[in-house]
């Protein structure tokens, strides 16, 4: 059952994309946030064109064929593998989320002999390259895109976000690759007020907004491909849609890197 009072993560993401998988709950908690920050849809729009630009990327130039999405979210138009798929033909993505109603949606809209749908916390790294292995869908020592895209600002402090992804991208092969993004201000009054009132809205399955410097973090010690971390419209050429530099106090924030 679905308590449609409650306002989900996923479904509010839906909602700032233009979907219809949502109920009034959702709807009138993005229309709290965006009160808040007016570029909270923009934001959502960029930090898709972004996943579609670095999937794009990996899947053509550096032909990677194994892609990770952890905290897929709900199903929308261009999925990752239908992305990686169009341009490389041996891609096959395994979609990581924990969320009932995004793997119920999953297993029916995903679900075929190049995906595969795990039920996981987003950071258990052991279950899903062990499940993913034992599916055929993990090839021992063969780089992999491990994405993490609008999905780490629902990891609360306590669930260790930073040395956990780190942990993840060690036991990656070289030559594999993080593609990561999430909201980030540089105004600690403006991300305590936005984390504290998605909390709320919630029930908590929202952590925090990320400062610039923390989101960082996740990227040393690995070597950041199409320029630097930082703004994802910015990230290589093809965005339609870009911040105005009046309009940065909140922002989609990341990049791609390669582990060495």
């Amino acid at each position: 059952m679905i308590d449609v009072r409650q306002a989900s993560d996923a479904r509010i993401h839906n909602f700032l994309l233009g979907g219809s998988d949502h109920y009034e709950a959702d709807r009138a908690a993005a229309r709290r946030l965006i009160d808040l920050a007016p570029n909270a849809g923009i934001l959502a729009h960029i930090s898709r064109q972004f996943l579609v630009r670095a999937v794009r990327y990996l899947a053509s130039e550096r032909r990677i064929s194994q892609f990770f999405d952890h905290g897929c979210g709900l199903p929308t138009r261009d999925n990752v593998h239908e992305i990686a798929r169009r341009v490389n033909k041996a891609a096959r993505v395994v979609y990581v989320d924990n969320d009932p109603v995004v793997l119920a949606h999953a297993r029916m809209m995903l679900a075929g002999e190049h995906t595969l749908i795990l039920d996981s916390d987003m950071l258990d790294s052991a279950f899903v390259w062990s499940r993913s292995e034992g599916a055929g869908f993990l090839k021992s020592g063969a780089p992999a895109a491990v994405l993490f895209v609008s999905a780490l600002h629902c990891v609360s402090d306590d669930q260790a976000p930073l040395q956990r992804l780190r942990a993840l991208v060690d036991g990656l092969p070289s030559g594999s690759y993080l593609v990561l993004s999430d909201l980030a201000s540089d105004s600690a009054a403006l991300r305590e007020e936005a984390s504290l009132l998605m909390q709320e809205l919630t029930g908590h399955e929202w952590a925090r907004v990320w400062s610039p410097v923390e989101m960082d973090r996740f990227f040393e010690g690995l070597e950041p491909i199409g320029g630097p971390v930082g703004d994802v419209s910015c990230w290589r050429p093809g965005a339609s849609l870009k911040l105005s530099p009046a309009n940065q106090m909140l922002m989609a924030y990341g990049g791609v890197a390669r582990k060495p």
